[in-house]
């Protein structure tokens, strides 16, 4: 880039042309922030899923083992978030990865009436 300085413009001397260049600006900014169930957080991008996970532990109280990170329709399982495909402002969905299924109680109940039942046609056979 040029930039003309004029030094004496009143006295119509000799305007000297100087060259100036200027320097690149290099962005260093390797912060982004991420959006988590309506939480922002504001992390390095070569951040660990883990460090995020230990994040969200920290300011809502869930135990980071249970928390399931996704992106979309990937979840994020291991390694850092830039590797894992994550970028500057996007939305995370936080799952809880706790274990379903049929109440111990009532899978107990039934097998006995299951058990009974049996027994019964056994009697009825004999």
């Amino acid at each position: 880039a040029r930039f003309v300085r004029a030094r004496d413009l009143e006295s119509s001397a000799v305007c000297s042309l100087e060259r100036f260049e200027q320097p690149e600006i290099i962005q260093t900014n390797s912060n982004m922030q991420i959006f988590i169930n309506s939480d922002a957080y504001t992390v390095e991008a070569d951040a660990s899923v883990e460090s995020v996970k230990a994040m969200i532990e920290n300011k809502t109280f869930v135990p980071a083992h249970l928390i399931r990170l996704v992106n979309g329709a990937e979840v994020l399982e291991g390694g850092s978030l830039a590797g894992n495909g994550v970028e500057d402002e996007d939305t995370l969905t936080m799952l809880l990865d706790v274990n379903g299924g049929m109440r111990k109680k009532w899978k107990k109940k039934r097998m006995r009436r299951l058990r009974r039942k049996r027994r019964k046609m056994r009697q009825r056979a004999r």
